[in-house]
Parts: structure tokens; sequence; C-alpha cells
């Protein structure tokens, strides 16, 4: 089935659900729940597509029961998003954002050594104590984390180091491990919603900007910024996250058809595409600006220069060794 993504909206797996017939000991108000699902990036970024396919695989495995309706940049920040889900106008949140230590610092530079290392910490003692403070935090469950690609460098002017991102003032997402790379380079982080990074670019209120490189590139950031730094400075999981209320409106049959559905799709449809979309989305850069504004840096210190900020952070939200059993995970 064929899904289209728009900024206001779709319900995704529309036509399993006109054609579906109601599931034993269902009536027809229970069997058709539309979850509202939200991510600040563009539609044609790799989270909504993603979710895209999420939404029709849900919808046949519970016989159309099940489906989405995709909000794609059109309902404000990541923040706002998320605090949506939380007070019930949005039942399904993808992003970033947390606004929790636990899932903040991992976005911290060279924290992982790549997606599958980021991959096998989550599923381990690091992970589940970060998806607890969710039910805390936001009443809400975590599915899992998309693995998106890189976080990377966007600048109007080039760089030869990190070391001279000092004194420029830097779009940083707020999360913690991003704030504080950033800081530990010397630049000036600047906290600004994704929705607002263009315009910002645009009119000069900073001098790059710090995201995944995905919706960066879908949201033609080149067109305001010039250079893209090809290294990745942190990895980029996005939170797929379902209200406690919303979780408890599906039956056990429907929780864990949209709970297997993540994990089945998770490392073919989001992982995997994520790595290969990253020369397909240089490609793209390149295209629009030449080749000089691409910058790939010397790598093979950078992971070992920011170990002291990343072992503090670690052992400081998650305890003592935590740091050293991340690294060996």
């Amino acid at each position: 089935m064929n899904t289209k993504i728009s900024r206001r909206g779709f319900v995704a797996g529309t036509a399993a659900l006109g054609g579906a017939s109601l599931l034993p000991g269902m009536s027809a108000a229970q069997q058709r729940i539309v979850l509202r699902y939200g991510n600040a990036g563009a539609p044609n970024t790799l989270s909504n597509t993603f979710n895209a396919k999420l939404s029709e695989t849900l919808s046949r495995k519970t016989n159309g029961a099940v489906s989405f309706e995709i909000f794609a940049g059109s309902l404000g920040g990541e923040q706002k998003l998320i605090d949506s889900m939380a007070l019930g106008s949005l039942d399904v949140y993808n992003g970033a954002y947390t606004g929790t230590r636990e899932f903040d610092i991992l976005y911290s530079p060279y924290f992982f050594r790549d997606g599958a290392h980021a991959g096998r910490v989550m599923k381990g003692p690091i992970g589940t104590k970060a998806s607890a403070v969710l039910q805390t935090r936001y009443r809400a469950r975590l599915l899992g984390a998309g693995r998106l690609g890189g976080y990377n460098l966007m600048l109007k002017q080039p760089i030869k180091s990190l070391a001279e991102l000092r004194g420029r003032k830097i779009r940083a997402p707020q999360i913690e491990g991003c704030i504080e790379g950033l800081k530990f380079f010397g630049a000036i982080p600047t906290p600004i919603p994704f929705n607002e990074i263009y315009l910002a670019l645009q009119q000069g209120i900073v001098d790059g900007v710090l995201t995944a490189l995905n919706p960066g590139v879908a949201g033609k950031f080149f067109e305001v910024c010039k250079y893209v730094v090809t290294n990745d400075f942190g990895i980029a999981l996005d939170k797929q996250v379902i209200s406690i209320a919303a979780w408890n409106r599906l039956s056990a049959a429907q929780q864990q058809a949209l709970q297997s559905s993540f994990d089945e799709l998770e490392v073919p449809d989001y992982y995997e595409v994520g790595v290969k979309l990253k020369d397909t989305d240089i490609a793209t850069w390149r295209a629009s600006q030449g080749a000089d504004s691409i910058i790939t840096l010397p790598g093979d210190s950078l992971a070992s220069e920011v170990e002291p900020l990343n072992k503090r952070l670690a052992d400081e939200v998650f305890g003592a060794g935590s740091w050293d059993a991340i690294k060996a995970a």
C-alpha cells in the first residue's frame, strides 16, 4: 500500500481501515483506533517515512484496527510535541528531545562508537534505566530508539579542526549531550527549536547548526548554510514514545503487534536506511554547494579527546563504572 505524508497529517493505512472486518469479540468502536503521531521534521525525513511504514504494518497485523495519523513538522518543536503527548493531545511522539539526563547525555560526541554500539547499549541496563524515567516524567512508554544516523555540524564558515568552533554560535537542540559537547570545543550553544532553524540560519542568528544530517538535508539547510562536516558529532537516537493512556487503549494483542512491528522494522527501515542515506545526503549537499562545501576532519584522536567529558557524564548519571560498561558493550 502506498502512503503519502503531508505536513497537515494523514491517516496511514486508511485502505485497510475501510475494508477491515471486526476482530472476534470487538465492537466497531473498539476496533478502529487511530493514534495521533507527531514529529518535528519534514514529511520526507527518515523518521516520518519509517513511521508511515510502521503504521501500514501495524494496520495489516491488526486487520485495520490500529493505525497512525501522522503530523510531520506541523505541530511545533520537539519539546512542545512530547509535552503534548504527556497532556493527552498527542498519542505517539518521535524525536530526540526528552528533557531527561538519562537520554540527553547519550548525544555527547563520540559517546558511542557507531550506531551498532548504540543499539547494544540501549538493549542493556543503561537503556533500561533511561527508559524508566519516561514513565515518571511523561506517563509514557518507550517503544524503542530509532537509530537515525549521525548528528552533524553544518556551518556558514569552514573549519579545519573542531578547535575552530571556539566563539561560534551554533544552534543546538535543548539536549545536554549536544550542549556540553559544543561547549567542550569552545562553541556557544544556542538552543533553537528544529522548525525555526532555517530562518535562524537565514537571518544570521547562528553561525551553524548541530542536528541529524537527514532532517537537515530534508529541510534544505544547505540553502542557507554552505558547509557540512561529515564526521559524526554524536549519534541520533529518535525516541519512539507512546503515552500510557494510548497504550492502555490497545488490547494485549494490539500492544504486541505495535511493539513487534517497531522491533522488526527498526534495523532494516531505520538503522540500515540511515547508514545508506548518509552518502545520498552528502551528495545532495555537494550538488547544491559544490565539492568545497564538504569537510572531513582528521578523526583519529577525536573520540579520545572528548572521553573525559563522556566518562564524567556517564558516571554522574548512571553511576560509577558506567562509562567502562558502555565502552565494553
